[in-house]
């Protein structure tokens, strides 16, 4: 039984070398994509584009939310002394008109959303090739963005933002 036991931990042993040898030579790069992207001239001319859809998208809804407001108000302060059949009749006609707003609300969400990864598109693309052009340099074997990866703690000098930063372009 020893001997079994002895053999299984000498070829456990031999099997788990090749393990270790590559864990010490595994290369970690940690990148602020987002911080990159966002502080760059192209990234800055993005977010105005986007803000201003956003705007554009958003200006007739304000209207809108305002007059349907107007009308509930309208009704809640009438519908006391509205008869059961006409109460009933405006209640559905305004439930209506607020499930249309929200329909339409919620197209002009997705419209920005489309609009937005559109045009980040080529800013992340532009991200990954700068990624890639330091962690070959620097000769990484993994490079991990600081905001998406779950990140609790690095070591400072594992984070290549600003190599990347200068291959990305200001």
């Amino acid at each position: 039984m020893t001997k079994h036991l002895i053999l299984i931990l000498v070829a456990l042993s031999l099997a788990l070398m090749p393990l270790a040898a590559s864990a010490q030579s595994l290369r970690i790069g940690i990148v602020d994509g987002m911080d990159i992207v966002s502080k760059s001239s192209e990234g800055k001319r993005v977010q105005d584009n986007i803000r201003k859809k956003g705007e554009d998208l958003g200006r007739p809804f304000a209207q809108k939310r305002q007059d349907l407001g107007r009308q509930v108000e309208d009704f809640q302060k009438q519908a006391s002394v509205m008869k059961e059949d006409a109460r009933r009749k405006k209640a559905e006609e305004l439930e209506g008109k607020m499930r249309e707003f929200e329909r339409q609300a919620a197209d002009a969400d997705r419209q920005l959303a489309q609009f937005q990864e559109k045009e980040l598109a080529p800013l992340l693309q532009k991200l990954e090739g700068a990624v890639k052009a330091v962690a070959q340099e620097e000769k990484l074997t993994l490079v991990l963005d600081k905001r998406n990866a779950g990140l609790l703690y690095m070591e400072p000098g594992l984070d290549v933002t600003e190599k990347v930063r200068a291959k990305f372009g200001r």
